[in-house]
């Protein structure tokens, strides 16, 4: 049993007590807060890098392909050859804007 002095103190302490647990709260949801900005920001510089890798991949290929000797082709025959090449590239791209869209769709629901 509590004497109504002990009760007293401790009602004095409440408040302190009550004030500790507030900002140990406050501490915990700011720490949870600035990981996941930091997880977001590691996100945004893997895509970034991601897409950068892609487009330059991407140049490299469709100039290699263009450099490539063609003698004896048509006009015709050339310009079906670029449009090939893009074709190409576009499918690339699509597959890749799939794969960011897939993986912008996970992270979401979270």
């Amino acid at each position: 049993m509590f004497s109504e002095k002990a009760f007293q103190a401790w009602q004095a302490r409440r408040g302190e007590v009550d004030e500790r647990e507030r900002q140990r709260i406050r501490a915990d949801i700011e720490a949870e807060v600035d990981a996941a900005h930091e997880q977001i920001r590691r996100q945004r510089e893997v895509e970034l890098t991601r897409e950068r890798f892609v487009h330059a991949h991407r140049h490299a290929t469709a100039i290699r392909q263009l450099g490539q000797p063609q003698p004896g082709l048509t006009e015709a025959q050339k310009r079906e050859r670029h449009a090939e090449i893009r074709r190409g590239v576009e499918r690339d791209v699509a597959a890749f804007e799939a794969e960011r869209q897939q993986l912008g769709a996970a992270l979401g629901r979270r």
